[in-house]
């Protein structure tokens, strides 16, 4: 009898011995490398790629436009710029490592700008050259000084103010020459034909702070933590001060700063989620929790966030002042993703959040 008892007991013991194994290999088993190869080939290459081709159209409208100053070529030009600025923005959950040491990201979209110090630049040198541009500090001379050059007054004020002054069209013309630059430089940082950080990336294995998961799963909570903090609550009082200040909003002169922000949270979305048919950290998450509760409560976020901007209904500069509700509403549900990045998600990632570009405001 002593023996069977024994025998069952064994046999109860290597049960749950086997059962926990195969927890642990079903979560130890997901393929960390293949999902970061999927993110970085099928969405943060790409997403580089297609800002520097609108970079190069942005270059190339500015270039039409002080050679054939018309009010037509400057609507074209407006545009252009809109479309530039947020397919920079969906760039911006990727700076991380390389480019976010040589402060690449900062130097394209430095915000606000100074609208003082560009006009100091164009009226009290005689004449704008690409000398004087390598002297000009990227706030003054990037996506946010063209939007100053280009929708602060209306359009045919915009357009007549570059008809009087060559000087002013040249540095409209090498400001965007400035961005291309700085483009084509944020793509040949990941590129294979250039500085090839893409394997570095993907050779930074392990979970560290240092490793590729940490400073990925970094880039979405900056994001995250800086479309809440800085492009909303800031503007409509909700962060630290009770003031509402409408310049405080990115791209107020061009009315874009709703889409920015959507653009924002739609590549957090993908940069979580992934491309169709490929694994992202949705899937490493699920390995681990071995449910997809957590996965659906973050889907159900990011639409929520979406209702939350498709309900504004003036832009964000006027929204702060005669829709305060609507915009507190926004802040919200930012916040409320933000607490599910820093808390559920980091938990189970074993994440170690580090320093976001709002730290010391």
């Amino acid at each position: 009898m002593k023996k069977i008892i024994l025998s069952l007991t064994t046999l109860i013991i290597t049960l749950n011995l086997g059962c926990d194994n195969d927890d642990t290999n079903s979560a130890s088993d997901f393929d960390v490398n293949l999902m970061f190869s999927d993110l970085t080939h099928n969405n943060i290459i790409p997403t580089i790629a297609n800002f520097v081709t609108e970079a190069n159209a942005l270059q190339t409208a500015a270039s039409n436009y002080t050679s054939t100053t018309t009010i037509a070529n400057l609507e074209i030009l407006r545009q252009q710029w809109k479309l530039t600025a947020l397919f920079y923005e969906k760039t911006y959950t990727y700076n991380i490592g390389s480019a976010k040491d040589q402060f690449v990201h900062n130097s394209i979209y430095n915000w606000p700008t100074v609208p003082r110090s560009v006009e100091y630049f164009i009226t009290e040198n005689n004449t704008i050259d690409e000398a004087l541009m390598l002297t000009i500090s990227p706030q003054v001379k990037s996506l946010a000084a063209l939007e100053y050059l280009l929708f602060a007054d209306d359009l045919a004020s915009t357009n007549a103010a570059f008809l009087a002054s060559e000087k002013r069209r040249d540095y409209l013309r090498l400001s965007s020459t400035y961005v291309t630059s700085r483009a084509n430089l944020l793509f040949s940082i990941w590129d294979s034909s250039g500085e090839n950080y893409a394997s570095t990336f993907l050779a930074n294995s392990g979970s560290g702070i240092s490793s590729s998961l940490n400073l990925y799963y970094n880039g979405l909570y900056n994001t995250i933590d800086v479309t809440k903090t800085t492009k909303v609550g800031k503007p409509a009082g909700l962060e630290k001060s009770d003031v509402v200040n409408p310049e405080l909003a990115q791209a107020f002169y061009s009315n874009t700063s709703l889409a920015i922000i959507e653009a924002n949270i739609k590549t957090v979305e993908l940069a979580y989620f992934g491309s169709t048919n490929t694994l992202g950290l949705d899937d490493y998450v699920q390995s681990i929790s071995k449910n997809a509760t957590l996965n659906t409560t973050i889907q159900a976020k990011f639409t929520e966030i979406y209702a939350a901007i498709d309900a504004i209904p003036v832009p964000l500069d006027e929204a702060v002042t005669s829709n305060h509700t609507e915009v507190e509403i926004l802040h919200t549900k930012l916040n409320e993703l933000q607490v599910l990045f820093a808390v559920d998600v980091q938990s189970i990632l074993s994440i170690i959040i580090t320093t976001t570009d709002t730290d010391g405001d």
